[in-house]
């Protein structure tokens, strides 16, 4: 009954009289949301289930009526773990700081490609009124040696400062196999936490083009929240972009939990489980798997005991997600697309690399 009534009234919406789509789309929820309430009646359950889904749907299709015609709109629906919560980020800055000192951070292990920090130049534009933003790449000391004349005339060009390291896998890390392991590249940029300085750092793969102002992420960070977004193959954080306020106690937290928490596909990091996915997902034994459960599972005993010997009170660290199509865009799938989503509205792209013949796909610049 909810799918015809609420197609007949969506075809009774006028769109192309409709000159604001925030005004549209918030319309059509919030008669979705009636609708739903008043489809109780016909939901017909031996036990609460049915009662449940439906006030928890009509509470979701308010809030998200209510957001999107204050224009803040999430495209990527159950993206943020698991669930439709993913923090506006625009106004998470709006409270923060007028003006800060940031970074940009990425990272290389072994020998540097060819194709070298292909969109730094992106990174090099970003403004945002009197802010500073540094340029940082983070190497280890023997890798940071096989960098040529050209890469660091590169460097050199756009000023980025290379952060030579000690180590690419925390020392004495329990779970550390010897081959076909994507741990180096994934956990050297553990050492993102401790550049003492800043307000605000924000790490990215060096394969992201920025494509819109991502200095709002920034600001959100600098009041305190640690930002990831879900990967585009369904796992719980995607280890290509993260955002946080620099804190040497949390890297310390960091080689606690991988001193002593083990791996394994059936219960995870330290026996904390997979939550919000049923099961393992790619990247979960290297830093994908790693991040979110030392980050976002601080109520399970393996993140409590490392935030603990770090001097830190679990749970203190603000941990949240954000729109994956917005700032940290994987595909088109699971882009909201009931108008088609709008690729203008991407601000840093990550994949596909190369276009991949799906007609609503996002591209880097040059591709389409």
């Amino acid at each position: 009954l909810f799918v015809h009534v609420s197609a007949y009234v969506f075809e009774r919406i006028d769109i192309s009289s409709m000159k604001n789509h925030h005004i549209c789309m918030a319309a059509y929820i919030a008669a979705s949301g009636a609708l739903l309430n008043a489809s109780g009646a016909f939901c017909i359950s031996g036990d609460h289930n049915c009662t449940n889904l439906l006030q928890t749907g009509a509470k979701s299709n308010a809030a998200r009526g209510a957001e999107v015609a204050r224009g803040f709109e999430i495209y990527c629906e159950t993206c943020c773990n698991g669930v439709d919560d993913c923090l506006d980020v625009e106004a998470c800055a709006g409270g923060g700081l007028p003006t800060g000192k940031y970074a940009f951070v990425f990272s290389y292990t072994g020998k540097p490609p060819e194709k070298f920090l292909p969109f730094i130049q992106g990174a090099a534009n970003q403004t945002d009124g009197s802010s500073t933003f540094d340029l940082i790449l983070i190497m280890t000391h023997e890798d940071a040696k096989q960098l040529d004349a050209q890469q660091k005339q590169r460097m050199e060009q756009y000023n980025v400062q290379l952060k030579e390291v000690d180590w690419a896998v925390p020392p004495n890390m329990k779970f550390h196999p010897k081959e076909n392991w994507c741990g180096n590249q994934d956990f050297v940029r553990l050492h993102v936490f401790a550049l003492e300085g800043y307000d605000a750092v924000a790490y990215y793969d060096t394969d992201i083009e920025f494509q819109g102002d991502v200095t709002p992420v920034f600001r959100c960070a600098a009041r305190g929240h640690f930002l990831t977004t879900s990967g585009g193959a369904q796992e719980a954080l995607n280890i290509g972009f993260f955002a946080t306020k620099p804190n040497p106690q949390l890297l310390q937290a960091a080689l606690a939990f991988a001193r002593e928490a083990n791996f394994s596909k059936e219960t995870g990091w330290g026996g904390s489980g997979w939550d919000p996915n049923p099961d393992y997902y790619v990247g979960g034994e290297c830093g994908q798997g790693f991040f979110h459960h030392l980050i976002y599972k601080q109520g399970q005993q393996a993140s409590q005991m490392a935030f603990k010997e770090a001097g830190l009170v679990p749970g203190s660290l603000v941990a949240q997600q954000i729109d994956r199509c917005v700032w940290n865009y994987q595909t088109q799938d699971d882009c909201w697309r009931l108008f088609g989503f709008d690729c203008s509205k991407v601000r840093a792209h990550h994949k596909p690399p190369r276009p991949l013949g799906h007609p609503g796909e996002c591209l880097k610049f040059g591709q389409h």
